[in-house]
């Protein structure tokens, strides 16, 4: 990774530096990536993924699943047992979430404690 200030690398754990590096790689995608005319994740969307990163509990969880998402978006998925969550990010950087429990989605409305929803994950 190279350096940034802004980006705490040392200490940090080898799956969370993997994930940071390929929010910054989806940030070169070319125009047209997806053949829907969609253009890469901007800086600010960039930024927001890489926020997210450093707040989930790098201990208890595994690297997840990082997609670029039509439009110049985000989507992340973790997996813990018969749960996943699942957080996408829009070009406008709104963030939704999704949790899901033995393969069926449970209804949420806007969520924006981050701390609840990985608490919910980790309770597999």
């Amino acid at each position: 990774i190279a350096a940034n200030a802004s980006i705490p690398v040392g200490g940090m754990e080898q799956w969370r530096r993997e994930a940071i590096q390929k929010v910054i790689q989806f940030g070169s995608l070319a125009a047209n990536w997806d053949s829907y005319g969609s253009e890469a994740p901007t800086r600010e969307v960039r930024k927001t993924a890489i926020d997210l990163l450093l707040i989930v509990p790098g201990e208890l969880f595994p690297a997840p699943l990082i997609v670029p998402v039509s439009g110049g978006g985000y989507h992340f998925e973790w997996s813990v047992g018969d749960r996943e969550l699942e957080i996408s990010i829009e070009p406008d950087c709104h963030i939704d979430a999704l949790r899901v429990e033995r393969g069926m989605p449970i209804e949420d409305g806007p969520y924006r404690d981050f701390a609840a929803l990985f608490d919910w994950l980790a309770a597999h």
